[in-house]
């Protein structure tokens, strides 16, 4: 008797030593799991998406929002442009030294942007009734909702998301010119955990894209990746990182924008400007599921090019078509994303006018392709015609 005892209390230890060595790895691992930084707790469900537009508003800009959701919003849905040929599209390939991706040269820069030209010259008559695609297409403006807000404007806010469901309310977030890095973290760790979406666009409530010959672009590129999977082997699939980028901007030392913290180089590190840039689902987990562990700087977009700067496998593609620096350039028909722009227009871009912003002596910036092969001083030094 006294041994079946000992061997019951025996049995019991050992039961006791795995169960609690299973509970404490357990909690471990939830404990390596961060919360949830943006602190939304549900969001209106829609099926698998392509394509999430991210617009950066402030809690007032109701009308800027207005004019969005009237007029480029509605583009391409359905999208009935014809496909646009894959074979006008850099797909980047990975060197031989190091494994990293080969950035397109100055000289391809200007051809594709020669072969696009072409081609929408071409487009109306490439034009067939039938054509028509759904691609999934989901909008959100996130807009701060913590600090101190008025009861009038937080009244008007929900009269707004019951009429339009398209606001991504971020009740941690304090909504100020300061905090645009933490807005950037917040509303993609929700959308990530939120929704399935193979790409997301970021942009200003004052940005206006030709979204019907983004979409069509973006289709193409992706299925030309797809298609191309078995070229890369066992090498990680290009992430997709689609903007109009600077890589000598100057660390601001005074001013609203001044930078405190920011030690890694002379210039910040090469970044897509901010008024509108495109990113595939992983380099939005990257930031998402590392946002406790990455610095914060005042430049939203120069922060995330410098969380993206050590990962070998982004497709840096610089482009011309975003006229998306603090000032527009000179109007041209190929712009695809254009920052800066009013509600008028706005408007007038969606009706076919094309440069209602200019004015006389209006200071222009001057667009360059980007030279990937040579240092950041010298990198933006090839002019558009």
């Amino acid at each position: 008797m006294r041994r079946l005892n000992n061997l019951v209390t025996l049995f019991t230890a050992i039961t006791a030593f795995f169960f609690g060595s299973f509970i404490t790895r357990i909690l471990t691992m939830v404990d390596k799991c961060p919360a949830p930084r943006s602190g939304v707790a549900k969001l209106e469900p829609h099926p698998d998406l392509f394509l999430v537009i991210l617009v950066f508003s402030a809690p007032s800009n109701v009308e800027m929002r207005d004019g969005m959701r009237d007029t480029w919003l509605r583009l391409g849905q359905p999208l009935r442009q014809a496909y646009f040929p894959e074979e006008y599209l850099y797909l980047p390939s990975y060197t031989a030294a190091g494994g990293h991706l080969q950035m397109e040269t100055v000289a391809a820069q200007a051809h594709r942007l020669q072969q696009y030209m072409s081609w929408q010259q071409q487009l109306p008559d490439l034009e067939e009734p039938h054509i028509q695609r759904n691609i999934k297409v989901k909008h959100l403006f996130a807009i701060g909702t913590d600090g101190q807000m008025g009861a009038t404007l937080r009244a008007e806010l929900e009269h707004e998301q019951k009429q339009h469901k398209d606001l991504l309310l971020l009740p941690r977030l304090h909504d100020d010119y300061l905090n645009l890095t933490e807005k950037l973290m917040q509303s993609l760790d929700a959308l990530t955990r939120h929704y399935e979406f193979s790409y997301l666009l970021k942009v200003d409530d004052d940005t206006y894209v030709k979204l019907d010959n983004l979409l069509n672009e973006l289709v193409s590129y992706d299925r030309k990746l797809l298609r191309n999977r078995a070229e890369f082997g066992h090498e990680p699939l290009p992430e997709l990182y689609w903007g109009y980028f600077n890589g000598r901007a100057n660390i601001k030392v005074k001013g609203h924008w001044r930078e405190t913290n920011y030690y890694l180089s002379k210039n910040y590190i090469n970044y897509a400007l901010g008024g509108g840039y495109l990113l595939s689902r992983k380099l939005c987990e990257h930031v998402a599921n590392n946002s406790y562990l990455l610095s914060s700087y005042v430049s939203e977009d120069a922060s995330l090019g410098t969380w993206l700067a050590p990962l070998r496998h982004v497709y840096r593609w610089h482009d011309v078509r975003f006229d998306t620096a603090y000032t527009p350039s000179k109007c041209r028909p190929y712009h695809m994303v254009l920052h800066k722009r009013n509600q008028r227009t706005m408007h007038d871009l969606y009706t076919g006018k094309l440069c209602t912003h200019e004015q006389q002596g209006q200071r222009l910036f001057v667009s360059y392709y980007y030279d990937w092969t040579k240092p950041a001083d010298k990198c933006c030094d090839s002019i558009v015609a």
